[in-house]
Parts: C-alpha cells; sequence; structure tokens
C-alpha cells in the first residue's frame, strides 16, 4: 500500500507538471503566433495605437470565443495594462509579485491557481516582438485546466489501475510464496524435530525421545502410584547375520523385525531403538504376568521366519524387564535392572528375565570381576600396551593407541575383553578410563622428551561421554600434564554416536572445541552411515578389521572401504584401517588412498619403550621377509 501510494502521488505530479507544460506551450504559441506579431514596433510605455488595439482583438478573439483563453492582458514592464481581452485596463498580478518579476527579466512562469474543480493555469511570460526580438512588456495569460484535469484524470485512473492490479498481483504472489515458504518450513522443521528423535533407519523413536517419554511417565507414576514395566533387549546372533549377508541385508532385517515388534505391542506401548540390535520398550500399566504376556507374543512376531538374499532366517531375541515401582522409579536404575536381566536371560535358558533383585543381577563371575577390578584401580595392577599406527604409503609411526591389560596376581595378564564388559555395565567405567587418559598421557610425556612426536589414542565408553564433569577433567588433566589438545585422540564407538543422543553430541564437540582429535572407532559396525557424523568435529575415522582383513579379495569389501575412504576425506577426516596383517592388504590400502593403518603388520601392543619406529622404517617387503 505505501508503494502503491508513493508511485500514485509521483504519477500525480508528473500528471500536473505535464498540464504546466502544456500551459506554457499553448500560451508561447499565442504569444509568437497572434500576439507578437500585432506588437512589431509597439512601445507599450506609450500605450498602443487604435490599429495594434484592433490587430490584437481580431488575433485573439477567436481564441477568447471558443474558450482556449479565459484571460488575455498585455502589460508593460511597470505593470500598466495597455490590453485585455474585455477591454479593461486593470487586474491582473501586482508588480511586486514573483512571477511578474521573474518575467520583466526574460523568465515564463507556470502556475494552476483557483481551488479544486476551478483550477486554471496562470502564465507569466515576456513578450518579444517577431521582428526585432526585443522584449516589449509582459504576456498575463489564463488558460483552461478542465480539459487538462480531465486528462491527468484519465491517465492517472489508468495508472491507479495498473498499480492497484500490478500490486494485487505481487500481493497475490508474495502471500502464494510466504504460504509456500511458511509450509515448506514448517515440514523442515518437523522433519528436523523427527529426525532428532528418531532412528533413521527404522523410524523408531531413538534413545533420546525415549529418555523424555520414559522419564515423563515415571514422574507420573511416582505422583499418581502407576505402574509398569521398563524392558530392553538385543537381538541374537544379530552379528553373525550382519557379517555373512552384509550390511544391506542386516540393516532389512532391523526394519522387518522392527515392524513386527511394533505390530506385537498396543497403542499405549512404546518400542525405541537405542542403535545396532539393541532396543527398549516401555509397557505402563503392566505387572510381570502381563509384560511376559506382551513379549512372549512380540517374540514369537520376532521368531517368524524371514527371507533374506534368498537366505531363510529365524531371528531370537533377549528381553530383560524392570518393574516400576517395584524396582525403583529411576529411569537409569530401571534400564540398569533390566540391562541385568537381559544379561542374565543371555547366560541361561530363559529369552524373557523378570529382575528380581540381587539374585537375578549379572553372573557370580561379573560381580567378582567387578569387585576385584575396584581393588585393581587401588593397587595399581593396570598396565598400557601401545599398539602402532603407521602413516601410508611409507609405513612410519604416526602414533600409537594405548590398549589397557589387568596383570591380575592369580589368572595373569588379562585382555580387555576379561574385564571391560563388566566396567561397562557398572560404575567402574568411569575411573578406569580416567586411570588410562592419566597414566597415557604420562608415558607420552616420556617418548616426547625421547623426541617422538606420536599422537596418542585413547577408547573412551559412551558412559563416559554421559558423565557430568568428563570434559572438564579431560581439560585439567592436558593443563595439567602440559600436553597440546591436538596431540591427544579419544576414540568413540560408531554407535555411542548412531543414536542422536545429545549428551554425547554435545560432549563431543565440547572436545573438539578444546583441540582433542575425535576417532570414530569400528566404523560399518553401528549400522549407520557417514550423514550421521555431519556437524561433528570428527578427525579420524577407524575401518573395522571387518571389512579389511579381506580387502585384498572381495570386491564388496572394497567398494565398502572405498566408499568409506571417499567419504570420510570429503568431511575432512582422516581414515584409518584396523586389522591389517598382510603386505597385499598394506598395498591395496595404499593404491586406494588410506591414510593411516593399524594391525599385527606393523606391530603388537607392547610397553611403549618397545614401540620403535626402525623396523617399520623399513621397506615393507624387506620387514616381511625378515
Amino acid at each position: 500500500m505505501v508503494l502503491g501510494t508513493v508511485m500514485w502521488q509521483g504519477y500525480r505530479r508528473d500528471a500536473s507538471e505535464q498540464g504546466r507544460r502544456q500551459g506554457l506551450a499553448q500560451a508561447r504559441v499565442i504569444a509568437e503566433m497572434a500576439v507578437a506579431p500585432s506588437l512589431d514596433g509597439a512601445n507599450l510605455e506609450d500605450g498602443l495605437t487604435t490599429s495594434q488595439l484592433e490587430g490584437l482583438r481580431r488575433a485573439t478573439g477567436l481564441a477568447v470565443y471558443h474558450g482556449s483563453v479565459l484571460r488575455l492582458r498585455v502589460r508593460g514592464f511597470a505593470g500598466q495594462v495597455v490590453f485585455s481581452d474585455d477591454g479593461s485596463t486593470g487586474g491582473g498580478l501586482p508588480v511586486s509579485d514573483p512571477d511578474f518579476r521573474a518575467a520583466t527579466t526574460g523568465a515564463s512562469r507556470v502556475k494552476v491557481i483557483g481551488s479544486s474543480g476551478h483550477e486554471v493555469i496562470r502564465v507569466v511570460q515576456p513578450l518579444v516582438a517577431g521582428a526585432s526580438g526585443q522584449a516589449l512588456g509582459v504576456l498575463e495569460l489564463y488558460l483552461p485546466f478542465q480539459e487538462i484535469a480531465a486528462q491527468m484524470r484519465e491517465q492517472l485512473n489508468g495508472v491507479t489501475e495498473r498499480i492497484a492490479l500490478g500490486l494485487a498481483a505481487l500481493y497475490l504472489v508474495l502471500a502464494l510464496l510466504a504460504w509456500w515458504t511458511t509450509r515448506s518450513l514448517s515440514r523442515y522443521a518437523a522433519r528436523q524435530e523427527y529426525n532428532a528423535t528418531h532412528d533413521m533407519l527404522t523410524g523408531l523413536p531413538n534413545r533420546a525421545e525415549y529418555r523424555n517419554r520414559a522419564e515423563a511417565v515415571l514422574a507420573t507414576a511416582g505422583r499418581d502410584g502407576g505402574h509398569g514395566a521398563v524392558v530392553l533387549l538385543d537381538l541374537n546372533r544379530f552379528k553373525e547375520v550382519n557379517d555373512t549377508l552384509g550390511h544391506h541385508a542386516g540393516d532389512e532385517l532391523l526394519r522387518v523385525v522392527s515392524a513386527r515388534m511394533r505390530d506385537g505391542l498396543d497403542e499405549g506401548d512404546m518400542l525405541a531403538r537405542f542403535g545396532g540390535d539393541e532396543f527398549a520398550m516401555l509397557l505402563p500399566g503392566r505387572d510381570a504376568v502381563q509384560a511376559v504376556a506382551v513379549l512372549e507374543r512380540v517374540r514369537a512376531a520376532v521368531a517368524e521366519e524371514l527371507v533374506l538374499d534368498g537366505v531363510p532366517l529365524s531371528m531370537e531375541a533377549s528381553f530383560g524387564i524392570a518393574l516400576y515401582p517395584e524396582h525403583g522409579l529411576d529411569l537409569q536404575t530401571l534400564k540398569l535392572r533390566a540391562d541385568a536381566a537381559m544379561y542374565q536371560g543371555k547366560r541361561g535358558t530363559e529369552d524373557i528375565v523378570v529382575f528380581t533383585g540381587g539374585t537375578a543381577g549379572h553372573p557370580h563371575q561379573w560381580l567378582k570381576i567387578q569387585a576385584e577390578l575396584r581393588h585393581a584401580l587401588e593397587r595399581d595392577e593396570l598396565v598400557l600396551r601401545y599398539q602402532p599406527k603407521v602413516g601410508l604409503p611409507g609405513a612410519g609411526i604416526s602414533g600409537v593407541e594405548a590398549l589397557v591389560r589387568w596383570q591380575h596376581p592369580e589368572r595373569g595378564l588379562l585382555p580387555p575383553g576379561e574385564f571391560l564388559p563388566a566396567a561397562e555395565h557398572s560404575g567402574l567405567i568411569a575411573p578406569l578410563t580416567e586411570w588410562v587418559l592419566r597414566r597415557a598421557l604420562a608415558d607420552q610425556a616420556g617418548w616426547t622428551a625421547t623426541g617422538q612426536d606420536w599422537t596418542l589414542s585413547v577408547n573412551v565408553s559412551a558412559r563416559n561421554l554421559d558423565a557430568p564433569g568428563f570434559v572438564g577433567y579431560v581439560a585439567a588433566l592436558l593443563a595439567e600434564t602440559g600436553t597440546r589438545p591436538d596431540r591427544l585422540i579419544l576414540e568413540v564407538t560408531e554407535t555411542a554416536l548412531a543414536g542422536d543422543a545429545a549428551t554425547a553430541v554435545r560432549v563431543v564437540k565440547e572436545l573438539g572445541a578444546l583441540g582433542v582429535g575425535i576417532s570414530v572407532d569400528d566404523f560399518g559396525t553401528g549400522y549407520t552411515s557417514l550423514s550421521h557424523l555431519r556437524g561433528l568435529p570428527i578427525s579420524e575415522i577407524k575401518i573395522d578389521r571387518a571389512f579389511v582383513a579381506d580387502v585384498d579379495g572381495d570386491p564388496q569389501s572394497q567398494a565398502i572401504v572405498r566408499s568409506v575412504i571417499e567419504l570420510a576425506h570429503g568431511l575432512g577426516s582422516r581414515v584409518t584401517a584396523e586389522g591389517v596383517e598382510t603386505v597385499e592388504i598394506h598395498r591395496w590400502l595404499v593404491d586406494a588412498g588410506c591414510d593411516e593403518a593399524q594391525g599385527y603388520l606393523y606391530g603388537r601392543p607392547v610397553p611403549w619403550p618397545q614401540v620403535t619406529v626402525e623396523p617399520i622404517a623399513e621397506p615393507i617387503t624387506e620387514r616381511i621377509a625378515r
């Protein structure tokens, strides 16, 4: 509307100016064609002769008669009227008027005067004799404005219509554009909100959404006395299917099984995917018997035969149940107890196990390991071994990965698989990781002092990322040891990042902001894609050994590894291949553009003083021969 008003006012001014120009042109014609020729040789100061007056009447009479001239006066420079169309010798502009004074100096002035509907055009201009070209006096002329006003109105009406139509069309286009944009933004926001709370593969709620909804249900149950069940489950032998038939078959299996489990639940129940083959359920209003009945129905649906890549499969699942309020009203506590019940079922004969307190937790061996591990941390029984990471193609050491071992007083040196699962399912993983970080950074100071500028890689758990203050602990430890942040790389499993857990993503970003390198370990085993890593400060992606082991001969593994290398480089990340054990695999990785490699071909985990660069510096063929 403002635009239309401004444009209309502009056109109106232009039309008025056009009327003034038209009046001025008409006055010039009258002066040059009718008045000036009749005044050749006249001296207006002395007045006009009878023949001159008669000539002026004849020359101007027709214009006055037809109304093209309303009033006409010929005046001397002193202001005296020497001729007027009505014969009067008075009236007209006063001599002091600026327009009259301008005309006496040779300038023309035109103005629209009068009230609305009765306007006239007044022209005051010098009167010049045609023969001599000398200024004789002043011509004061009044012309009708109605015809010009009518033309102006017609033009303005046309302009107004065009402006109105144009602005209406513009408004309509902008309205449609605004509507379309608003709808697109709403859909985009809805998609983003959905993606932030749901698993991309199965469409199920993810870990964050499960936590939000479960905590809301538990809070209501705490106030109103409600009850129900929290269930954790995973698929048995899923990794075998995935490794045998490939990830595409594994993804399809997860989609089919998820749909079957969802169909087996009632409307008020909730099924979520945490990552990999890990799922969780929330069954409000169910007691132990009812929860078991629901899960038996779900288990039967999961066990129905399905065919993937021509192979008939029958899947099984293990379920762990924790009841609220019997086993607690805190979600974390209920998940731990449901997890304990699920692992008890995996080691027993029952697929569906309800937590029954201390007797139904993890196996006695796990409880014993957890107790001994606490003492091991106090007695400093843990040791670190370092496996070299080499840069390609030269196979020179670029960094080392810290691997924890337990020097058990009775069982000897234990690999991490003997005690890390027990630590992972208890509160021991936090002090264990802190011990590894502190000891590894101290060792790094030692090899740095010897001139070895190796980066240090340390594995951290998803539980570490969830622990409050973890970023602050890392920052304080770096400052305490004087370690440059870029010389530390924290390796996080792909599953820890694939669940869209807000806390894990936030912690990874905060660690990246410190300058600490972030590595995605065992990439390819979490059934996700690199799209989950967009926006995260990932400096390294480690391809799992399952794809590297046969990359020199298996076309599918080759295609997967090449794709990961290309996509990771596109994200600005280095690529490290794990489990390299043959020269052929080494050469293939070099040709594929892999940045770094790690495996028994280059070196086994050893104490850091035994990690030497000399054997690796030899040509790889000579080293293997030797």
